[in-house]
């Protein structure tokens, strides 16, 4: 799997870097740090995956999920952030993501997600499908 890291936290996407760089399905084919980077590197670098970040300076992680997947449809949005939120999670959706995660979720969890796009359970931290879905995943 092509994984682009968007995250305005160098700390954050080294972190991530270094661990799907561990697995040897993984490959790591760029790092951003807001919207617009995400934009422009998912351009050319048609990653497989977009493990984005919501709330970002310049372009957030929202607009640049909508502009990622209308222009390329065939990149999986992954909706990363802090906030245990359904105003997060369903954003991310209805902008074209995926799905929607907690950043402290369990890498497994997210390993999982990226591979497969399999349904996370809310104690994974993790969300993703129709806003009736995330009603229920998300309180």
């Amino acid at each position: 799997m092509r994984v682009l890291i968007v995250d305005d936290h160098d700390a954050v996407r080294r972190s991530l870097s270094q661990a799907l760089r561990e697995e040897p399905d993984m490959e790591v084919v760029g790092e951003a740090s807001n919207g617009e980077e995400a934009t422009q590197l998912a351009e050319q670098l048609n990653p497989d995956v977009v493990l984005m970040d919501i709330a970002m300076p310049r372009i957030d992680g929202i607009e640049a999920t909508r502009r990622i997947t209308r222009d390329k449809p065939q990149i999986r949005i992954i909706g990363l952030s802090i906030h245990d939120s359904m105003a997060y999670a369903s954003r991310i959706i209805d902008a074209g993501g995926c799905a929607y995660m907690l950043k402290d979720c369990d890498m497994e969890d997210l390993l999982r997600e990226i591979r497969f796009g399999d349904w996370p359970t809310r104690r994974s931290g993790g969300a993703k499908g129709s806003r009736e879905q995330l009603a229920i995943a998300l309180p």
